[in-house]
């Protein structure tokens, strides 16, 4: 069972990193696409505004469960050296993942909440505006699922015996 999620994690981790370099990849192509556009003036892109806002959205959300995922998002880390190896790491580290797991669970909750109560529609392409939306509640579950593993991980660090290794951050 442990070598099934691990490998599920990783194929979550290579989905995450890929539609992040889609989203980024498609909005430089759009962006070189309006320049060209508006120098030119052959052709217009009205919808460029409501599709580069979804991408972004998406891009901002996703990117930052996939860098939750990894624990490589930003950290002052003044705190978290000064305790390493000490006994007050592993609460340290648990205070970290519960506050994390609150934030996710916040916004996983109202995300949903948003998406759900969202009736508009994009003025150009006439889409449903819950879909720019929907990047708020999945990213809220994933982030809710690695501060679980993080919590579990703190808690495990805490008892005697074999301590299991941290999450690592992804080496660069």
């Amino acid at each position: 069972m442990n070598e099934l999620l691990i490998r599920l994690d990783r194929i979550l981790g290579l989905a995450l990193r890929v539609f992040s370099m889609a989203c980024l990849v498609a909005l430089t192509l759009l962006l070189a696409a309006n320049i060209i556009s508006r120098a030119t003036g052959l052709y217009s892109l009205h919808w460029f505004d409501e599709v580069v806002t979804t991408l972004f959205a998406w891009l901002v959300f996703i990117g930052a469960s996939a860098l939750w995922r990894e624990r490589d998002h930003f950290a002052i880390t003044l705190l978290s050296d000064y305790l390493a190896g000490g006994r007050g790491e592993w609460l340290q580290r648990l205070v970290i993942a519960v506050l994390g797991l609150l934030f996710a669970g916040v916004l996983l909750v109202y995300g949903s909440l948003f998406v759900s109560r969202s009736s508009a529609t994009t003025p150009v392409l006439e889409l449903p505006q819950a879909w720019a939306y929907a990047c708020l509640p999945i990213a809220g579950l994933l982030m809710t699922v690695y501060a679980l593993r993080d919590i579990w991980c703190a808690i495990r660090a805490a008892w005697p015996g074999p301590r299991p290794a941290a999450p690592q951050a992804h080496a660069q």
